[in-house]
């Protein structure tokens, strides 16, 4: 039976924040409990239909911990219906000011062993820019609350490259990295998403963001900084103490199998890519037919697979293993796309041994390397 991952997706936020085009929206709390009925008439559907062993969950959002917990419970109590052999991970992802111990101790009492928390800065004057709905001492105490709920592995996401964030906001960052000692650290440069807030206003030259040559100097910083207090980079904006790597997202880079439910989710199963409606109600509209909301799907032939392996694989910092390329692929890597390889060798892009991966340079650049593969 495969061994496959969960995604779950909550829609619901308190706040849309200015960079986010995500499957997200605030002021509509009325249909969370038709939402939550309808999520799991469709992990219902699923199971049906499937026959898999889920080996890892994965609660985001939108705020998955601004809802109620009983729904929470709820959802989990449909999941645990699948086979769960052996289940390595299990995440919920949550926002300062959006928790409490109470919520905490409900988590835990689930399984859940792994909180993503999405601080994305502590600077005050940063987060008001980026519209978020908290403040560095609120994230504070509720890392606090989340350490005295007795969980031992926390990850966070920061963001680089914000408005009025500079150098000094980074060293603060990196410094409150090293105070709190988390198992892990999302760190991602902002990407202007069409649909986001700031979209629209660098559209008009009115976001100020940091010089692109200043943006990779600092994460440059930040790698070597993150690498001292033991937080090692194994993809190209994700870092782990020893152990504590993302079992889960290592799925998606991977080309593992994996199942999602709720608007918006992508899953992956037996080569083949799907992805929900982000609507409301097309969403109840096809579950209450007794149809899946799926919105597209495409088939994943072995030439595409072959090409998402690479890209999903050289984000690792551990890069392809030339041996496991034969074995799934057929043929040698180096000698398929030598001719793309030549056009950076000589650039110090490269480290070629028992894997091909990229050095430090070649993950700041590698979106170049990328288009000659595509």
């Amino acid at each position: 039976m495969e061994k496959v991952g969960c995604y779950i997706h909550i829609p619901f936020c308190p706040k849309k924040c200015y960079y986010c085009d995500f499957c997200a929206y605030m002021n509509v709390d009325a249909r969370i409990d038709s939402y939550i009925k309808n999520l799991k008439k469709e992990i219902n559907l699923y199971q049906e239909r499937l026959s898999v062993d889920i080996d890892s969950i994965y609660i985001g959002g939108g705020t998955p911990s601004y809802i109620d917990p009983v729904y929470i419970k709820e959802i989990i109590d449909e999941v645990r219906k699948f086979k769960i052999s052996d289940l390595k991970e299990f995440t919920i992802e949550c926002n300062p000011n959006s928790i409490s111990k109470e919520k905490l101790a409900i988590y835990k009492d689930l399984g859940i062993n792994r909180i993503s928390l999405g601080v994305q800065s502590f600077d005050d004057e940063v987060l008001r820019e980026i519209g978020r709905n908290h403040t560095a001492e609120i994230a504070l105490k509720d890392i606090d609350v989340i350490r005295d709920a007795g969980f031992d592995n926390l990850s966070f996401d920061l963001m680089l490259n914000l408005p009025k964030q500079d150098y000094k906001s980074v060293k603060n960052d990196l410094e409150m990295v090293k105070k709190i000692s988390p198992e892990h650290i999302s760190w991602y440069s902002l990407i202007l998403e069409e649909g986001s807030r700031f979209y629209a206003l660098d559209k008009k030259g009115k976001l100020d963001l940091m010089d692109d040559d200043d943006e990779v100097d600092i994460f440059e910083e930040i790698i070597e900084e993150l690498d001292s207090f033991g937080l090692k980079r194994y993809e190209i904006s994700n870092f782990a103490k020893k152990g504590h790597e993302s079992y889960h997202n290592k799925k998606y880079w991977e080309g593992k199998g994996y199942i999602a439910f709720g608007m918006s989710g992508s899953g992956y199963l037996t080569n083949y890519r799907y992805t929900n409606t982000r609507n409301f109600i097309h969403y109840g509209q096809k579950i209450n037919e007794g149809k899946l909301p799926i919105d597209e799907i495409s088939y994943i032939d072995k030439e595409d697979r072959e090409k998402e392996y690479i890209i999903f694989k050289l984000r690792e910092v551990s890069g392809i293993n030339l041996a496991d390329f034969k074995k799934l692929f057929g043929h040698y890597f180096l000698h398929t796309y030598e001719k793309e390889i030549d056009q950076f060798i000589d650039d110090d892009f490269f480290v070629i041994d028992e894997n091909f991966k990229f050095s430090q340079k070649g993950m700041n650049l590698s979106n170049e390397f990328y288009r000659l593969i595509i």
